[in-house]
């Protein structure tokens, strides 16, 4: 077997050494440590007298318990609550009986109006009604020469099947005078009358005018019923939950939340709202502040807003320690005019720092 001399295997050792040496700086960079990004608790070792020279202070962490959002709210009447009465066809009104400020009561007058599109639906349903008679008469005597077996089974089931027609066609014009608030006598006449108990809000109708099918005439509220339209921002609307109960400043006017919509309003904030189950006097119409409470969930803590920092692109406070300040990540539910409403590793009596943040945060490597 041919083997190689020792001159000639030495390079090729010489050679693989080196690949070896060079490739050492790579191997130790990919296997180190991720130690060059921050930690998210870094400390900011500070001592007493550097601490005095910043002019750093320091307020309690504290739990979130009884936490509320002050928003400006609007006190409106529920969809549920309100009705409109419009003109079921084009017409002419004959006589108003209801004005703005009135109450009524489902079901009663509030004016009448002649329709010539209504008289053509009552004589088509007076059509209906002799045509659905003969078929019916006619549908009987067959049934009786049938039983005698005068006429075939198959005359006599046409005749039941015409007689079906008749009375579906029937039926259906009756509806239509139904929808518009017509009887059936042949007097074009349409009765306009309060689908709910109420008050009238609106009357936008007079004796003599001439209206188109669908005009508006009479805007009915349910005046005891109130709700509250709220406008919160994003980050507010995200904290809330349905079912929480909401106060009116300067008023003993309460309620409960009823829903958070998942979109934004075309001013960029959620349109919140809640019935009233007290309304306490006010006014549909009315500008008031209205108080949501937070619910009630453990994790959660409130710090002074000049506590909030920002580090390394995220929402932080500086927690206080025995050698300086610990950098804590939180995340902020709400932000309140007296508090921030924030998410994270705190514990309630922690002490945070709320002013000198800014030389905290230089010393810490972060951004003022």
């Amino acid at each position: 077997m041919h083997r190689q001399s020792p001159s000639v295997r030495a390079p090729a050792r010489a050679r693989l050494v080196l690949a070896l040496l060079l490739a050492l700086p790579w191997i130790a960079a990919g296997a180190a440590p991720p130690a060059a990004s921050a930690p998210d608790h870094a400390l900011i070792q500070i001592d007493a007298a550097q601490r005095t020279a910043l002019g750093v202070r320091v307020a309690e962490v504290r739990p979130a318990a009884n936490a509320s959002l002050e928003l400006p709210a609007r006190v409106v009447v529920p969809a549920q609550a309100q009705a409109l009465v419009a003109a079921p066809a084009p017409g002419v009104l004959t006589r108003v009986d209801a004005a703005a400020g009135d109450a009524v009561r489902r079901g009663q007058l509030l004016g009448e109006m002649q329709s010539a599109e209504v008289a053509q639906l009552q004589r088509d349903a007076d059509d209906a009604r002799i045509q659905f008679d003969l078929a019916r008469e006619q549908s009987r005597r067959d049934a009786t020469l049938l039983a005698e077996g005068i006429i075939p089974a198959s005359r006599a089931q046409a005749a039941a099947a015409r007689e079906r027609q008749a009375g579906a066609l029937l039926r259906e014009r009756r509806l239509a005078l139904r929808l518009r608030g017509a009887g059936t006598a042949l007097d074009g006449q349409v009765r306009l009358r309060s689908p709910i108990d109420g008050v009238v809000a609106q009357a936008q109708a007079l004796p003599g005018q001439r209206v188109e099918a669908g005009a508006p005439l009479f805007h009915v509220v349910a005046g005891d019923r109130l709700a509250l339209e709220m406008d919160a921002g994003a980050e507010q609307a995200a904290a809330l939950r349905a079912g929480a109960t909401v106060d009116v400043v300067g008023s003993v006017a309460h309620g409960v939340l009823l829903a958070v919509p998942p979109a934004l309003a075309a001013g960029q904030h959620v349109v919140l709202r809640a019935s009233l189950s007290d309304s306490a006097g006010l006014r549909a119409g009315a500008l008031v502040r209205a108080r949501v409470h937070l619910p009630a969930r453990a994790g959660l803590f409130a710090v002074p807003p000049a506590a909030l920092t920002s580090l390394e692109q995220r929402e932080s406070v500086l927690v206080e320690e025995a050698r300086g300040f610990r950098v804590v990540p939180v995340r902020v539910v709400a932000r309140l005019p007296e508090a921030v409403i924030v998410d994270g590793p705190l514990r309630a009596g922690e002490q945070v720092a709320i002013s000198g943040v800014v030389a905290l945060k230089s010393n810490a490597g972060g951004k003022p």
